[in-house]
């Protein structure tokens, strides 16, 4: 009994540990690949589709292809409805683990360890074009002799008097069946894994059909609530394509629910009668139609459902005025996509520059939109890349990284002096002494910083390179300010304390903008290498 149990714990132990290689290995750059490719094909479903299933075949991870549709949905390369394809048939193409699953490939597992020990023996893992493929086949044998390991070991638990007078027991009782398999996402994480742990029970007899797809259903639903809990914490946009998985998920498992109740209501006997080899074939079967039914009805109320999950979005950076647009933790994983979000987030910063002048602008309506928290998210930016930096290995995003770090730092250095001239004049900006040369300054400040946030956003090398002459010293404009107050001696000395500090303050944001746009142009700036919005 013990060594039963002791060889299903190693076998899932070889799978899980294939599984990890497999995502390690597979993740990031066939994530990096179905970015470059949907962003080409977003306009033609079938081709999205096909794209779809054929990464989450790949893969074996929903997640990693959802990580590159919400990178594109995120930087607006596509939109959220054209992001369903991919994920939804991802989901289908996670089905193919669960089919092998269903077949004594002992055989195949043999096969695929000689040529996979062949790959290493022509040191193909030390090659940097092949080392990633090479580590995912060794990924795939442990993923499948695991799977075998588990089988073998099953079918010893029939042999067992007393797990033998249990598994009668629960024969015919496809409701328990549905809450074990619930029960066991939380453990395994996902649907699939739970299916393919299933479908290789049900192989070995130890699992009968009806119950073994009953579970798989009960998987498939409880995994609904797995997703939304994981995509909590990520972006909003992350949030809104998470939602849509797990709304996949109930409507594949409620629609089998109704299949398999109906079923049974109309044949009572089913339980009996089914022959227990085909139960391996059934569970592949469930799981494939489920996700497939699942994108068909989700087909029909496609353009309510992308408009409810648009506004979501929006809602969630409404209400939470610290919250970035582009970037999460989870965008990390696609490193190359992280970088592009970065950017955008970035100039959505930079662009927020201006804002910081709003109170203590006269010709300011008396009504407008709360602004969103920029220091914030300035600073939260600043913490992404930092983490960037750590995890980039390739080294174009690596250099990207740092030059967007410098470019940022320097963003960071220009939020406190805008703040520091809107509370110098907030202070003494009433008094009639230097009112108008405040005022001046600020409106002065105000263009600048919005005409600045403009040449960042539309990335045009002649627009940059105007700005810089914009920029050039103007020391001897705000001298001139100053020395003419001080001159009437009409100013309290505190006043003109703010006067001068509003100077220098004004000359400083001056010279961190012309700082920003030399180093706009230096190799490996994200206005070089990363293309234009269209």
């Amino acid at each position: 009994m013990i060594d039963v149990l002791l060889g299903i714990f190693a076998g899932l132990g070889l799978f899980f540990v294939g599984m990890r290689l497999l995502s390690t290995h597979l993740k990031q750059s066939a994530g990096n690949r179905v970015r470059m490719i949907a962003a080409r094909l977003a306009r033609h479903r079938l081709l999205m589709m096909l794209l779809g299933a054929g990464a989450g075949a790949a893969t074996q991870s929903t997640n990693a292809v959802t990580a590159a549709a919400t990178g594109l949905a995120t930087a607006q390369i596509i939109s959220i409805r054209e992001a369903f394809p991919l994920i939804a048939c991802a989901n289908i193409g996670t089905s193919v683990l669960v089919f092998l699953a269903a077949v004594d490939f002992h055989a195949a597992i043999l096969a695929a360890a000689g040529a996979c020990g062949l790959l290493f023996y022509l040191k193909l893992d030390q090659s940097p074009r092949h080392r990633a493929y090479v580590g995912a086949a060794l990924a795939f044998v442990l993923i499948l002799f695991g799977l075998d390991m588990v089988g073998e070991a099953a079918k010893g638990l029939r042999a067992d008097p007393t797990l033998r007078g249990l598994f009668a027991s629960l024969s015919g009782l496809p409701v328990a069946a549905f809450l074990v398999g619930a029960a066991l996402v939380p453990v395994l994480q996902t649907a699939k894994t739970v299916a393919v742990v299933v479908a290789v029970l049900a192989q070995s007899g130890t699992l009968g059909p009806v119950e073994a797809v009953a579970a798989v259903i009960g998987a498939n639903l409880t995994s609904a609530a797995n997703v939304a809990f994981l995509t909590s914490g990520v972006s909003p946009m992350g949030r809104a394509l998470g939602t849509y998985q797990a709304v996949l998920k109930v409507i594949g498992s409620g629609l089998a629910l109704v299949a398999l109740a109906a079923v049974l209501w109309v044949r009572p006997d089913l339980v009996a009668t089914v022959d227990t080899r085909q139960a391996p074939f059934l569970v592949a079967v469930a799981y494939l139609v489920m996700q497939v039914g699942a994108y068909a009805v989700a087909l029909a109320a496609e353009r309510p459902i992308a408009d409810r999950l648009s506004a979501m979005v929006a809602r969630q950076i409404r209400d939470d005025p610290a919250e970035p647009r582009f970037i999460s933790r989870a965008a990390l994983l696609d490193p190359a996509t992280a970088t592009e979000l970065a950017f955008k987030e970035h100039l959505d910063i930079v662009e927020g520059l201006a804002t910081g002048l709003d109170r203590v602008r006269h010709d300011q309506p008396v009504s407008r939109p709360a602004h969103r928290d920029w220091p914030a998210i300035a600073h939260t930016l600043g913490d992404f890349l930092d983490a960037l930096a750590d995890r980039a290995e390739d080294e174009g995003i690596r250099r990207r990284t740092a030059s967007l770090q410098r470019l940022h730092n320097l963003v960071l250095g220009l939020q406190p002096q805008i703040e520091r001239l809107a509370e110098n004049v907030a202070r003494s900006g009433s008094d009639p002494a230097v009112s108008e040369p405040m005022a001046m300054m600020v409106e002065s400040a105000h263009a600048l910083l919005e005409l600045f946030g403009g040449t960042c956003r539309s990335r045009d090398a002649f627009d940059r390179a105007q700005m810089t002459e914009l920029t050039a010293d103007r020391t001897p404009v705000t001298e001139r300010i100053r020395l003419a107050v001080m001159s009437k001696n009409a100013a309290g000395v505190e006043v003109e304390r703010d006067l001068f500090d509003c100077c220098i303050t004004f000359e400083r944001i001056i010279w961190l903008i012309r700082r920003y746009l030399l180093l706009s142009d230096e190799p490996g700036s994200p206005y070089l290498d990363i293309a234009a919005d269209p």
